[in-house]
């Protein structure tokens, strides 16, 4: 996967200045956890991952993407096993990242198409880029060492509770990095 700080950063961030490198491989592992966390809590991806996502066809001329983030396209095959061209389709929205529909244009010929069968289910293909963003923006980035620097002193019991079990609210740490995510989080009717 993709961890949405360095080790370097991190090592910076908690101002880490030994060169030793016995710790890199559990930092590393630690920045992957935080950057996964962040992804949980916000249903989302912040790198790009090539995938290819089937889709049922749609009333009308615009095709809808609720279940993931769409970056570009590589390859649109519609219902009927056509490869549209980009130039019969936009992403909207047209000027920002992530985009949210592919919209065949009204002056092509082309419309969304069901399998010969009649099937109209999962028969259109996206192979594309799918995620919210080609690199972390830097709320994540922060987010990232701030939930990674809290669990890295953990391992040395610092930042502890003072009694077993979870932390109180209140209490240093507790949503270390989470309260930066609220901009980037998705609606829960997204599955």
């Amino acid at each position: 996967m993709t961890a949405y700080a360095s080790i370097t950063d991190f090592k910076n961030y908690a101002r880490i200045e030994s060169t030793d490198t016995t710790d890199d491989a559990v930092i590393g592992d630690i920045l992957e956890g935080a950057s996964r966390l962040i992804d949980t809590e916000t249903r989302r991806t912040f790198f790009a991952r090539i995938e290819t996502r089937k889709y049922d066809v749609p009333d009308g001329n615009t095709l809808y993407i609720e279940d993931d983030d769409l970056l570009a396209i590589t390859t649109l095959t519609n219902g009927d096993d056509t490869t549209l061209a980009s130039t019969e389709y936009i992403l909207l929205p047209a000027n920002a990242n992530p985009k949210y529909a592919v919209k065949i244009k009204d002056s092509s010929a082309y419309s969304w198409e069901a399998e010969s069968d009649g099937d109209n289910e999962q028969v259109i293909e996206i192979l594309g880029s799918w995620g919210y963003s080609y690199s972390p923006p830097a709320d994540i980035v922060e987010a990232c060492l701030q939930i990674a620097t809290a669990f890295y002193h953990r391992r040395f019991g610092e930042n502890m509770a003072a009694e077993f079990g979870p932390i109180e609210d209140g209490d240093d740490d507790d949503d270390a990095g989470l309260d930066d995510l609220a901009g980037f989080t998705e609606s829960d009717d997204r599955e």
